[in-house]
């Protein structure tokens, strides 16, 4: 099949004035994707629409970029003031903690904004201090944590499950247990390594985890771990995904600016347009563009 040149949909990027977002302030401290003085400045809408306007784009979601501690309704309320101007982003996944005793006021705060379809609170955990989100790896079925959770049914928004393939049984457990809550799974899973045995054990994490028809998965992020991405990585992780989730369920992302470190949006959106194109045209506009308009509701 030829290229895909039709409507795009960039369902995970971030946009920021770097005085808000206290992770790129000073000093750097290591991080998990490495590297990131390219990335410790402004990234404003206009350079983002720059970016991928011209790659086919007509909508975006933007998940949050963790602004400062305290500020979580800030963010939401600048980047609804940016699409109110710009247009960009259509979806705004909004920070939480689900935790807090006080979630459910925060949460009905967020959902007066008209642009907000969901949460996002990073759970991945594993034995390096630098990839740890949060306190242990099954801090999922926590039980303040659960008590928020069940609170995204009632106000109607979906979560992005953002784990590590030997967090799996937690997560499992988590998405059995909310049925009714409309899910994604962030950066296809957080392939962290290249080896056999990482790549089976994603492999498997993915298989358990689509067994739940109400998790869909996000193609995005796929070169965070492995300072930049190569056709032969991201072939074989698209093609995974889509043999596991199946094109139904399967959400085009970028992660940008972070992929911005290694490539420019044209190269790193033509990698994944050359591993589509194995596919049909209504294959490549289901995941490209039709799934996100039913997930994020655009």
């Amino acid at each position: 099949m030829p290229n895909y040149d039709g409507p795009m949909i960039d369902t995970h990027h971030h946009i920021w004035l770097r005085q808000d977002v206290t992770w790129l302030a000073d000093p750097p401290i290591p991080r998990m994707f490495g590297d990131y003085f390219g990335i410790r400045r402004d990234y404003p809408v206009e350079e983002w629409m720059n970016d991928i306007v011209p790659e086919g784009a007509v909508k975006s979601v933007h998940v949050t970029a963790m602004w400062a501690p305290g500020r979580k309704l800030d963010e939401t309320k600048w980047l609804q003031s940016v699409a109110d101007k710009h247009g960009f982003p259509h979806g705004i996944v909004c920070n939480a903690d689900l935790a807090s005793k006080d979630i459910e006021a925060e949460l009905k705060a967020q959902k007066q904004f008209p642009n907000l379809r969901g949460v996002r609170q990073m759970l991945y955990w594993d034995t390096d201090p630098v990839r740890q989100a949060v306190p242990r790896p099954d801090f999922c079925n926590d039980p303040d944590f659960r008590r928020g959770f069940a609170l995204l049914e009632k106000l109607d928004l979906h979560f992005e499950v953002q784990v590590y393939a030997g967090q799996v049984q937690h997560a499992v457990e988590l998405v059995r247990a909310f049925p009714n809550v409309r899910m994604i799974l962030v950066h296809a899973g957080m392939l962290t390594s290249r080896t056999p045995d990482a790549i089976n054990e994603w492999r498997a994490a993915l298989t358990a985890l689509a067994a739940h028809p109400n998790l869909h998965v996000k193609l995005s992020g796929l070169g965070m771990y492995s300072g930049g991405l190569t056709y032969p990585q991201a072939r074989q992780v698209i093609r995974d995904v889509i043999q596991i989730f199946g094109v139904e369920r399967t959400i085009y992302g970028s992660n940008f600016p972070l992929e911005k470190l290694y490539t420019s949006y044209a190269d790193f959106f033509g990698m994944y347009r050359k591993v589509m194109a194995e596919y049909t045209e209504a294959e490549q506009r289901a995941v490209f563009h039709d799934n996100a308009v039913k997930f994020y509701r655009l």
